[in-house]
């Protein structure tokens, strides 16, 4: 019985004991050249109506409860969201410098508590902005072992906010634009392949060379080109893929691999804009299935399929690419 108590209270103070060890400190900066004036990020940032429209996070939830200040446009003012999968906090605009500077307070009430300072630091560029946006605080004591996985997830929800504000600013400007389409069932399908492993700039360098290979090859080909990810983790830094051209059984045999695709369920998403925009596309497209509690099958391949081509399209915000990762 002694023994049994022991170990009751052993493993509590163990955590604590470990918890007090870790800093639960945090700062994450990250920067875009926006194709806008400083006077016209300075509106939307300070505008937080705006927000829907380019937030990382609330495409994840758009029918989320949203409720404004009458003043959310000056110094005090605030919005604050309430949502079953996004969670529920509070903006507030603590400080203005015009055309400039931005300081505001982000208070998290739930999933877990936590208040943050957040900065936007806009360097004049001509017609073109600099934008810094920083965030600094701390996690909650019983949080701080997630202090090292909150950053990285910070820095890309950032990176894909900055890219999205461009195209709020600017639909011309270079930008994504994504879209959950929900649960698919992919079939059997034949395809030959190119292996390719390595890091994202690795494989987006042999991307196009490797398409170009595939379709001159294979006359009897069925279906768009795609990159297919073996156990797939978005948060890799290097890969093992296949860059494949689908085809039909009667095809002529050749030097490429010739492998089978095995039918699945999968979660869609479309990405439309630039190939360089793809690795942001599967972060959104991962945390969208977190979110909403959509279990990932690591067992099977996560496939990336390009309806466009670099090559055939002017202009890269028109190119859509569509992300299928395993699911349940």
């Amino acid at each position: 019985m002694w023994l049994m108590l022991a170990i009751v209270i052993a493993i509590p103070l163990a955590a604590v004991i470990y918890l007090a060890t870790l800093d639960g400190s945090f700062r994450v900066k990250r920067s875009l050249e926006i194709e806008a004036p400083a006077e016209a990020v300075f509106a939307a940032i300070v505008d937080l109506r705006s927000w829907p429209e380019w937030s990382p996070w609330m495409m994840h939830e758009p029918d989320a409860a949203l409720v404004y200040s009458d003043d959310f446009q000056q110094e005090g003012g605030h919005y604050s969201w309430d949502g079953k999968v996004v969670g529920a906090g509070k903006l507030t605009h603590l400080s203005f410098k015009p055309h400039s500077r931005v300081v505001q307070q982000i208070e998290f009430t739930r999933p877990f508590k936590s208040t943050s300072q957040v900065s936007w630091e806009l360097e004049s560029r001509g017609d073109h902005t600099l934008v810094n946006w920083e965030m600094a605080g701390s996690m909650p004591f019983l949080f701080r072992f997630m202090t090292s996985r909150m950053e990285p997830a910070i820095a890309r929800d950032y990176d894909l906010g900055l890219a999205l504000l461009n195209g709020y600013l600017n639909n011309a400007a270079s930008h994504p634009t994504i879209a959950f389409v929900g649960r698919q069932e992919l079939e059997d399908f034949s395809y030959w392949s190119i292996p390719c492993n390595g890091n994202l700039r690795q494989l987006e360098a042999a991307r196009q060379p490797a398409i170009e290979s595939l379709t001159a090859a294979a006359a009897g080909k069925t279906g768009l080109a795609l990159t297919i990810y073996h156990q797939f983790d978005p948060q890799a830094s290097n890969y093992h893929t296949e860059i494949a051209i689908p085809v039909v059984d009667s095809t002529p045999s050749s030097n490429y691999t010739r492998r089978e695709f095995k039918a699945g369920s999968y979660f869609r998403m479309t990405l439309q804009g630039d190939h360089g925009f793809i690795p942001l596309g599967w972060y959104a497209l991962s945390c969208h299935c977190r979110m909403y509690r959509i279990k990932q099958d690591k067992s099977r391949p996560a496939l990336e399929i390009y309806h466009d081509s670099p090559a055939d399209q002017v202009d890269s915000n028109q190119m859509v690419t569509a992300l299928y990762l395993p699911i349940r």
